[in-house]
């Protein structure tokens, strides 16, 4: 935790004063192809009646208030909310992608399928996604977060698809929900039903308050798959290399076997605890084109620590991007697999 907590400091430290990248490797990168950032996260803490939490357990970590400073919230509102709103729009508005997905996270929830507050670290609403994307259609979509395990899980994934949602996030871990369950194959039944696009967290989770790690592996998500559904693996089963289990090769073996069916994201496998596993993920040829891209926005890339694969000089160029999803975005297609797996998102999600 202390290694990837300085790591993380480090770079949204040193992102305050970037500049803008080089014109030059701007040019040579683009795509004219429409593309999708799959994977942009909508936070808040409730100091609006957006009907947002964040534990305090996280609110009062370092990482978070280093965040705060980093993308300048105190300077743009007089709520958090309110700033992180303006401050993702700017982001995304000059981001270059034709649309970016902005995330929701449900809450945990007990056997009676009612909230469970006092397990529940951050929780962002689906109507508080749905109007900051109502707000910003141009370039914004929305993906809810529906946990299975709530009561009224079908009617609320009815009600998203009719206000025009294509794909829904769960997070097991932290939404302490295992997806095996026999009692959720109506749920995923009607996923495939509507053809909705699931989006799993999968491996290891270092930025919030983890429930059971067991509930992010890969093999989580065979009953989902068994009963029809596109499902995306976000993180592809990833981790760092002190983390145990190594889910990855779980992610790596389920994609043989629904081929079809299971894609991963891209989302938080620039950052520096997870160089080696992005490596292998991009080794396995099976799974690199199954790849869509994510940049986990707002939490940054560190190019400097993929210099063993591209050079010192492109990860000073790839740093150098003020805009973090444009920075993301950078790195990945110095990786070689940026702009592909960003159209490859958009194919998948409209179908063009």
């Amino acid at each position: 935790m202390s290694m990837n907590r300085r790591n993380f400091l480090g770079a949204v430290a040193a992102s305050a004063g970037m500049g803008q990248i080089p014109e030059g490797f701007a040019q040579q990168h683009a795509s004219k192809a429409k593309t999708l950032d799959l994977h942009v996260h909508l936070f808040g803490i409730g100091d609006t009646p957006s009907g947002c939490r964040m534990s305090p357990r996280i609110t009062d970590g370092i990482a978070f208030q280093q965040l705060v400073f980093a993308l300048g919230l105190r300077k743009r509102a007089d709520t958090i909310d309110e700033a992180y709103e303006r401050v993702l729009a700017d982001a995304v508005a000059t981001s270059g992608f034709t649309k970016v997905a902005i995330l929701g996270q449900d809450a945990a929830y007990d056997r009676q399928g009612n909230p469970d507050w006092e397990r529940t670290s951050f929780y962002i609403p689906n109507n508080y996604v749905l109007d900051v994307v109502s707000r910003h259609p141009e370039v914004m979509i929305a993906c809810p977060s529906i946990n299975p395990a709530r009561g009224d899980a079908i009617a609320e994934l009815d009600r998203v698809k009719k206000k025009g949602a294509r794909l829904f996030k769960i997070h097991p871990p932290i939404q302490g929900v295992d997806l095996m369950e026999p009692r959720f194959k109506p749920f995923f039944r009607r996923c495939a039903d509507l053809r909705m696009i699931v989006m799993v967290h999968t491996g290891h989770e270092h930025s919030a308050p983890v429930i059971s790690k067991d509930f992010a592996a890969p093999t989580q998500l065979v009953l989902a798959l068994d009963q029809g559904c596109t499902v995306v693996a976000c993180h592809a089963g990833s981790g760092w290399e002190t983390d145990e289990p190594d889910q990855l090769p779980q992610f790596i073996d389920l994609q043989r076997r629904y081929p079809q069916q299971l894609w991963g994201d891209t989302a938080v496998l620039g950052t520096a605890g997870r160089v080696r596993d992005f490596g292998r993920l991009l080794k396995a040829d099976h799974v690199r084109d199954r790849l869509l891209h994510g940049s986990d926005y707002p939490f940054p890339v560190v190019p400097e620590a993929f210099i063993p694969q591209i050079d010192e000089a492109t990860a000073k160029q790839v740093s150098s991007e003020a805009n973090w999803i444009k920075r993301d975005l950078a790195l990945k297609q110095a990786l070689g697999i940026g702009n592909a797996s960003a159209e490859r998102a958009y194919t998948l999600v409209f179908g063009t």
